[in-house]
């Protein structure tokens, strides 16, 4: 289960942007089950694991760490993806994260966190359906 933590002070259309109108980057989250969530990416960072008091996304899965890793956005270095020293690591496009050290995170790109399949996107976060086809 994924799930997104918010502080008692923390209201969803605060700075770090979680609900702006226009906020294109997000998060496209497939977990083991096959189950998809979009998360909005905030403007400044998002801290992913298992922990409801330390993270703003809390994914439900033995296999990520209470603290697993920071998503950290600016205007000098782009979209980041640091692994804050996992247990079991970050896979990021097929290659382990070296834990602490920041990498660039681009459009499309995925990171695995235990079971789940984390991927940066870019435009509307609606799910489309495919058209319904008439068999007449």
């Amino acid at each position: 289960m994924i799930t997104m933590g918010q502080s008692p002070d923390q209201n969803p259309a605060d700075e770090r942007g979680i609900s702006a109108p226009d906020h294109h980057f997000y998060l496209d989250i497939i977990t083991q089950d096959s189950q998809r969530k979009r998360i909005p990416l905030p403007q400044t960072e998002l801290v992913v694991g298992r922990s409801p008091n330390r993270c703003d996304l809390i994914i439900d899965d033995n296999r990520v760490s209470r603290v697993h890793l920071r998503v950290s956005r600016g205007p000098d270095k782009g979209i980041t993806l640091t692994d804050l020293y996992s247990a079991n690591g970050t896979l990021f496009d097929g290659r382990r994260l070296e834990p602490g050290i920041p990498i660039t995170w681009l459009i499309n790109q995925t990171a695995i966190i235990g079971d789940c399949r984390v991927t940066l996107r870019y435009g509307s976060m609606e799910m489309k359906r495919l058209p319904e086809s008439s068999d007449s």
